[in-house]
Protein backbone atom coordinates (compact mmCIF):
# COMPACT_ATOMS: atom_id res chain seq x y z
CA UNK A 1 0.00 0.00 0.00
CA UNK A 2 0.59 3.64 0.29
CA UNK A 3 4.06 4.77 2.45
CA UNK A 4 2.93 4.04 6.52
CA UNK A 5 5.65 6.54 7.84
CA UNK A 6 7.85 9.09 6.81
CA UNK A 7 10.89 7.78 4.47
CA UNK A 8 8.88 4.42 3.41
CA UNK A 9 7.67 4.07 -0.29
CA UNK A 10 4.52 2.25 -1.79
CA UNK A 11 4.17 -1.26 -2.12
CA UNK A 12 2.01 -2.35 -5.14
CA UNK A 13 0.93 -5.42 -6.86
CA UNK A 14 3.94 -5.16 -8.81
CA UNK A 15 6.32 -5.24 -5.91
CA UNK A 16 4.42 -8.62 -4.47
CA UNK A 17 4.78 -10.56 -7.24
CA UNK A 18 8.51 -9.77 -8.53
CA UNK A 19 9.23 -10.25 -4.68
CA UNK A 20 6.66 -13.65 -4.15
CA UNK A 21 6.39 -13.45 -0.11
CA UNK A 22 4.47 -16.24 1.46
CA UNK A 23 1.92 -13.43 3.36
CA UNK A 24 1.56 -10.20 2.32
CA UNK A 25 0.98 -8.29 5.27
CA UNK A 26 -1.54 -5.74 5.92
CA UNK A 27 -2.44 -6.37 2.09
CA UNK A 28 -5.59 -4.00 3.07
CA UNK A 29 -2.77 -1.03 3.97
CA UNK A 30 -1.31 0.49 7.04
CA UNK A 31 -3.66 2.44 6.66
CA UNK A 32 -3.47 3.17 2.73
CA UNK A 33 -4.06 -0.04 -0.07
CA UNK A 34 -1.99 -0.69 -2.88
CA UNK A 35 -4.66 0.35 -6.16
CA UNK A 36 -7.64 -2.21 -6.30
CA UNK A 37 -6.74 -3.53 -9.23
CA UNK A 38 -3.55 -4.51 -8.17
CA UNK A 39 -5.62 -7.26 -6.17
CA UNK A 40 -6.91 -9.35 -8.64
CA UNK A 41 -3.67 -9.59 -10.24
CA UNK A 42 -2.19 -10.91 -6.80
CA UNK A 43 -5.05 -13.56 -6.52
CA UNK A 44 -4.58 -14.85 -9.99
CA UNK A 45 -1.01 -14.71 -10.52
CA UNK A 46 0.40 -15.93 -7.05
CA UNK A 47 -0.21 -18.33 -4.15
CA UNK A 48 0.34 -15.47 -1.71
CA UNK A 49 -1.33 -15.29 1.12
CA UNK A 50 -3.61 -11.60 2.07
CA UNK A 51 -3.37 -10.87 5.54
CA UNK A 52 -5.82 -7.95 6.06
CA UNK A 53 -5.62 -6.39 9.23
CA UNK A 54 -7.87 -3.85 11.62
CA UNK A 55 -5.55 -1.03 11.36
CA UNK A 56 -5.82 -1.28 7.33
CA UNK A 57 -8.63 0.21 5.19
CA UNK A 58 -12.04 -1.18 5.60
CA UNK A 59 -13.62 -1.24 2.27
CA UNK A 60 -10.13 -2.68 0.48
CA UNK A 61 -10.51 -5.20 3.28
CA UNK A 62 -14.65 -5.90 2.13
CA UNK A 63 -13.22 -5.97 -1.26
CA UNK A 64 -10.46 -8.44 -0.96
CA UNK A 65 -12.95 -10.90 0.65
CA UNK A 66 -14.98 -11.04 -1.96
CA UNK A 67 -12.29 -11.47 -4.67
CA UNK A 68 -11.04 -14.32 -2.85
CA UNK A 69 -14.22 -15.46 -2.70
CA UNK A 70 -14.88 -15.13 -6.48
CA UNK A 71 -11.81 -16.86 -7.26
CA UNK A 72 -12.30 -20.07 -5.11
CA UNK A 73 -8.39 -18.71 -3.19
CA UNK A 74 -10.59 -17.87 0.45
CA UNK A 75 -8.07 -20.41 2.12
CA UNK A 76 -5.11 -17.69 1.41
CA UNK A 77 -7.53 -14.84 3.50
CA UNK A 78 -5.71 -14.37 6.77
CA UNK A 79 -7.23 -11.42 9.83
CA UNK A 80 -4.97 -9.90 11.79
CA UNK A 81 -4.74 -6.45 13.57
CA UNK A 82 -1.47 -4.87 12.35
CA UNK A 83 -1.29 -3.53 16.20
CA UNK A 84 0.49 -1.96 18.30
CA UNK A 85 1.43 1.02 15.95
CA UNK A 86 0.53 4.25 15.33
CA UNK A 87 -2.91 3.69 14.66
CA UNK A 88 -2.96 2.57 19.17
CA UNK A 89 -3.37 -0.79 20.54
CA UNK A 90 -6.74 -3.00 19.90
CA UNK A 91 -7.65 -5.86 22.40
CA UNK A 92 -10.23 -6.27 20.44
CA UNK A 93 -9.51 -5.85 17.10
CA UNK A 94 -9.64 -9.49 15.98
CA UNK A 95 -13.20 -9.46 17.15
CA UNK A 96 -14.35 -6.42 15.31
CA UNK A 97 -12.39 -7.20 12.14
CA UNK A 98 -14.42 -10.50 12.31
CA UNK A 99 -17.77 -9.00 12.82
CA UNK A 100 -17.06 -6.09 10.33
CA UNK A 101 -16.03 -8.43 7.27
CA UNK A 102 -18.95 -10.75 8.22
CA UNK A 103 -21.93 -8.34 8.41
CA UNK A 104 -20.43 -6.52 5.56
CA UNK A 105 -20.49 -8.85 3.20
CA UNK A 106 -22.23 -11.87 1.98
CA UNK A 107 -20.30 -14.55 3.31
CA UNK A 108 -20.84 -16.77 6.09
CA UNK A 109 -19.36 -15.73 9.67
CA UNK A 110 -17.52 -18.90 10.58
CA UNK A 111 -16.09 -18.07 7.27
CA UNK A 112 -14.02 -15.60 9.48
CA UNK A 113 -13.46 -17.13 12.54
CA UNK A 114 -11.40 -19.59 10.31
CA UNK A 115 -9.40 -16.79 8.97
CA UNK A 116 -8.11 -15.81 11.92
CA UNK A 117 -7.56 -18.94 13.68
CA UNK A 118 -6.61 -22.24 11.61
CA UNK A 119 -5.84 -20.55 8.15
CA UNK A 120 -3.82 -18.13 10.19
CA UNK A 121 -2.51 -21.77 11.53
CA UNK A 122 -2.39 -23.54 8.60
CA UNK A 123 -0.11 -20.60 6.65
CA UNK A 124 1.81 -19.59 9.72
CA UNK A 125 2.61 -23.63 10.50
CA UNK A 126 1.31 -23.09 13.82
CA UNK A 127 0.02 -26.12 16.17
CA UNK A 128 -3.01 -24.72 17.58
CA UNK A 129 -5.92 -22.98 15.56
CA UNK A 130 -8.21 -26.13 15.21
CA UNK A 131 -9.96 -28.50 17.80
CA UNK A 132 -8.10 -31.57 16.66
CA UNK A 133 -6.37 -33.89 19.01
CA UNK A 134 -2.84 -33.39 19.30
CA UNK A 135 -3.36 -29.81 18.83
CA UNK A 136 -2.63 -27.04 21.48
CA UNK A 137 -5.37 -26.28 23.46
CA UNK A 138 -6.05 -23.01 23.20
CA UNK A 139 -9.28 -21.89 23.22
CA UNK A 140 -11.54 -18.80 23.23
CA UNK A 141 -14.91 -19.78 24.18
CA UNK A 142 -17.27 -17.14 22.19
CA UNK A 143 -21.28 -16.44 22.99
CA UNK A 144 -23.74 -13.89 21.47
CA UNK A 145 -23.42 -10.64 23.89
CA UNK A 146 -26.34 -9.35 26.40
CA UNK A 147 -28.60 -6.76 25.36
CA UNK A 148 -28.61 -8.20 21.92
CA UNK A 149 -30.83 -9.44 19.36
CA UNK A 150 -29.14 -12.73 18.03
CA UNK A 151 -29.77 -15.96 20.28
CA UNK A 152 -25.81 -17.43 19.01
CA UNK A 153 -22.41 -16.36 18.71
CA UNK A 154 -22.53 -17.06 14.75
CA UNK A 155 -26.00 -14.86 14.41
CA UNK A 156 -24.70 -11.86 16.63
CA UNK A 157 -21.51 -11.62 14.20
CA UNK A 158 -23.11 -11.87 10.87
CA UNK A 159 -25.68 -8.94 12.37
CA UNK A 160 -22.45 -6.76 13.22
CA UNK A 161 -21.86 -7.87 17.13
CA UNK A 162 -19.03 -8.27 18.55
CA UNK A 163 -18.85 -11.69 20.13
CA UNK A 164 -19.18 -12.15 24.10
CA UNK A 165 -15.96 -13.68 25.37
CA UNK A 166 -17.19 -16.57 27.65
CA UNK A 167 -13.80 -18.37 28.53
CA UNK A 168 -10.27 -18.37 27.76
CA UNK A 169 -8.63 -22.38 28.04
CA UNK A 170 -4.75 -22.31 27.42
CA UNK A 171 -2.94 -25.15 27.57
CA UNK A 172 -5.66 -27.12 28.21
CA UNK A 173 -6.66 -25.14 31.43
CA UNK A 174 -9.42 -22.29 32.35
CA UNK A 175 -8.02 -18.84 33.05
CA UNK A 176 -11.08 -17.05 33.26
CA UNK A 177 -14.51 -17.90 32.99
CA UNK A 178 -17.52 -15.70 33.03
CA UNK A 179 -16.64 -12.33 31.38
CA UNK A 180 -14.09 -10.63 29.55
CA UNK A 181 -12.94 -7.04 31.07
CA UNK A 182 -12.65 -6.11 27.40
CA UNK A 183 -15.94 -7.87 25.95
CA UNK A 184 -19.54 -7.65 26.61
CA UNK A 185 -20.93 -10.16 28.99
CA UNK A 186 -22.19 -13.48 26.70
CA UNK A 187 -25.61 -14.74 27.58
CA UNK A 188 -25.49 -18.13 28.24
CA UNK A 189 -23.69 -19.38 31.56
CA UNK A 190 -20.57 -21.33 31.43
CA UNK A 191 -19.47 -24.01 33.60
CA UNK A 192 -16.53 -25.45 34.62
CA UNK A 193 -17.18 -29.35 34.83
CA UNK A 194 -13.68 -30.42 35.69
CA UNK A 195 -10.24 -28.67 36.39
CA UNK A 196 -6.68 -29.52 37.56
CA UNK A 197 -5.51 -25.70 38.53
CA UNK A 198 -5.88 -25.05 42.44
CA UNK A 199 -8.54 -21.85 41.07
CA UNK A 200 -12.51 -21.54 41.93
CA UNK A 201 -14.68 -21.10 38.89
CA UNK A 202 -17.72 -22.13 41.05
CA UNK A 203 -19.24 -18.14 40.94
CA UNK A 204 -18.73 -17.68 37.53
CA UNK A 205 -21.80 -16.32 36.10
CA UNK A 206 -22.45 -14.20 32.32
Amino acid sequence: GGPSIPGSDAITGKHLLAMQPDVSFHVNGGPTAMPDEDFERVILESEIALQVCTAGNLRTTLMCANLVHKHDAFDRFIIATDTPTGSGIMPLGMLYTISHCASLTELPPEWFLCAATGSNARIYGLNSGFLEAGRDADIVVLDAPVGGTQKDVLAAIKHGDIAAVGAVITNGEPRFVGRSRNSPAPMHDIRVVQCTIPQDFSSARS
